[in-house]
């Protein structure tokens, strides 16, 4: 029975560099959710080589929609799709520029982060556990942020209010999953500072160019969390916020 993962926001970025890895990988089947299938970057990913007895799936999802995850599920049902082995919510949403002050926050742009980065995981989850709890080792990963560590970032002058809130969101209740799905593997990860295409505005805007070794690449970043992935288990992964690199995270 071929390996089955899906990944959310697959056409760019971690996500695109996530399905490039698992592609690569023989008897796969990589599922990518994508906001428009019918778009240029979706359709490229059709060309993305493929090993032997890999193939890949296009569904789409948009992370604010209440009803995508659940119609996405169900085309992946009729393509014969019984299992998920592993679940990785990596789409994500940071408008930039982001107010730094919690006096300054518009409660506006505050609950459109929350929408896609915490609630959009919890959609996900809540549509692919059925497939998930028919897997031998269910996984389901949550690509977070050092952002959203309450204790690692409470104190920093970065401006991460509005993205950071969100994220810890998000990792609150990952971890309330974990506590109530014990047949599941499900953690949190920070991907590690990457400049990726999404990611430059970011770092531009919280000014963290100047910041030594404060980046890693790429292929260190999918690299380290893939090894994560292949390593988990219930009683040493599941319910912990990781980095890319095996440290585990404050929440």
């Amino acid at each position: 029975m071929p390996y089955t993962v899906l990944i959310s926001g697959a056409n760019k970025g971690l996500g695109l560099a996530l399905l490039e890895k698992y592609l690569s990988r023989p008897d796969t089947i990589a599922i990518a959710t994508v906001r428009d299938p019918s778009s240029k970057e979706a359709k490229a990913l059709h060309d993305i080589p493929k090993a032997s007895g890999t193939k890949l799936l296009i569904v789409k999802v948009e992370s604010r929609s209440e009803t995508d995850c659940l119609s996405a599920v169900s085309t992946l049902k009729d393509q014969g799709i019984s299992h998920l082995d592993l679940v990785i919510a990596n789409a994500g949403y940071y408008n930039v520029p982001a107010e730094p002050q919690v006096a300054k926050i518009s409660t506006k742009l505050l609950m459109e982060h929350v929408d896609v980065n915490a609630a959009g995981p919890i959609r996900l989850f809540q549509a692919t556990l059925p497939l998930l709890q028919k897997a031998q080792k269910p996984i389901f990963m949550y690509m977070s942020t050092m952002a959203g560590s309450i204790t690692a970032t409470g104190d920093v002058p970065f401006p991460v209010a509005v993205y950071g809130a969100s994220k810890a969101a998000g990792n609150f209740l990952i971890r309330r999953a974990h506590q109530e799905h014990p047949e599941l593997i499900i953690f949190s990860m920070h991907p590690g500072a990457v400049k990726t295409e999404g990611a430059v505005p970011v770092i531009e805007s919280l000014k963290m160019d100047d910041i030594p070794d404060f980046f890693t690449t790429i292929d260190k970043s999918i690299d380290g969390m893939v090894e994560r992935i292949d390593g988990a288990t219930k009683e040493e992964t599941s319910g912990k916020f990781w980095s890319f690199d095996g440290s585990i995270l404050p929440w």
